[in-house]
């Protein structure tokens, strides 16, 4: 796991965890920024809740963080790896999958070629 995933993973266990231990999807970012003290905007549609995702990334920016890492960390807070793999190995369509993640679908796009699980093209 990288940093930003290993943040992201730690916010969404003590905010985002249901008391089973799952993840409640979507997930809010805006709420776990409040929850932390941060402000970010709210989460509207699903362009909001990706840009209140990078903006909270923003906020914890490590110093000396790799280029690209508030985005690394919107990934990894909105769109778990182990999730996406669960369902894309259940055979989920991209639109499906943004729909119960709350992302725009080529955001799941990206995630999915980031994990090696799908090409994506520009």
């Amino acid at each position: 796991m990288t940093e930003a995933s290993n943040i992201a993973h730690d916010l969404l266990q003590r905010h985002a965890a249901t008391p089973d231990h799952q993840l409640a999807l979507p997930v809010d970012p805006a709420a776990i920024a409040r929850a932390e003290g941060i402000d970010v905007p709210s989460v509207g549609d699903a362009y909001g809740r990706w840009d209140s995702a990078v903006a909270l990334g923003r906020a914890l920016e490590p110093d000396g963080a790799e280029f690209g890492w508030p985005g690394d960390f919107a990934y990894a807070l909105l769109m778990s790896a182990g999730i996406v793999r669960v369902m894309f190995a259940s055979d989920l369509d991209v639109p499906e999958m943004a729909r119960r993640f709350g992302v725009p679908w080529c955001q799941v796009r990206r995630r999915l070629a980031m994990l090696g699980l799908d090409d994506y093209c520009e």
